[in-house]
């Protein structure tokens, strides 16, 4: 009887101790750091989070694009404007050859006895040119511009020009001016300068033709 009590002790210890250790497993496998159900959690915040990450990558590549598709469009506008620029030229070279090429220019030097308003030119007694200034153009005039205002062919020998041009005088009245010259056109270009400037001496505008 001593025996069996024996065993008896040692085997309940021993249920105690598969009960306890079973608790112990099926704790572990339902509530442990590293149970399925914290992976799974693990897995999900994961999957969350990629979509933003991955949005952020997409708008940074794009605006790199954005940045470098905008530095070419500003190369191709330098070229289009240089490629303008020499087909302008070369279209002047051809419809104006420099044997028979003559140039008119307007320049301005005036502000106190003289507001310009408007310029008509007459070559050979034929209207060419007819120009009103706006106040931008008065000012880059006055900053020492230069407009450039009729360009032609004038076959060599004897020419007239005629300039007339219009403006406010002193004391804010209405001022017409006409002036005419002579042009003895031989081979080369010809460059001829209808200059406009103020005369302290006789407190009024002066018009001056000059050929270069």
């Amino acid at each position: 009887m001593k025996i069996f009590s024996i065993r008896h002790k040692v085997f309940s210890a021993i249920v105690v101790a598969a009960v306890m250790v079973s608790s112990v497993d099926i704790y572990a496998d339902n509530e442990s750091p590293g149970s399925d159900s914290d992976v799974s959690s693990m897995a999900d915040t994961t999957v969350t989070e990629n979509p933003a990450v991955d949005a952020a990558a997409s708008r940074a590549e794009a605006q790199g694009s954005v940045n470098a598709l905008s530095g070419d469009i500003q190369e191709l506008k330098q070229s289009v404007i240089a490629l303008n620029k020499d087909l302008r030229i070369l279209e002047e070279d051809l419809l104006f050859p420099s044997n028979t090429q003559v140039n008119v220019f307007l320049s301005l030097d005036v502000g106190k006895y003289f507001t310009l308003e408007s310029v008509k030119l007459k070559l050979d007694d034929q209207v060419v040119a007819s120009h009103i200034y706006t106040e931008k153009e008065l000012v880059a005039l006055k900053n020492s511009g230069i407009h450039k205002l009729h360009m032609a062919n004038l076959s060599v020998g004897k020419h007239s020009l005629s300039a007339f041009i219009t403006g406010i005088g002193p004391k804010g009245r209405e001022y017409k001016r006409g002036t005419s010259m002579k042009i003895d056109k031989e081979n080369g270009p010809k460059y001829i300068e209808l200059k406009i400037s103020d005369s302290t001496s006789k407190l009024q505008p002066e018009f001056e033709v000059k050929e270069w």
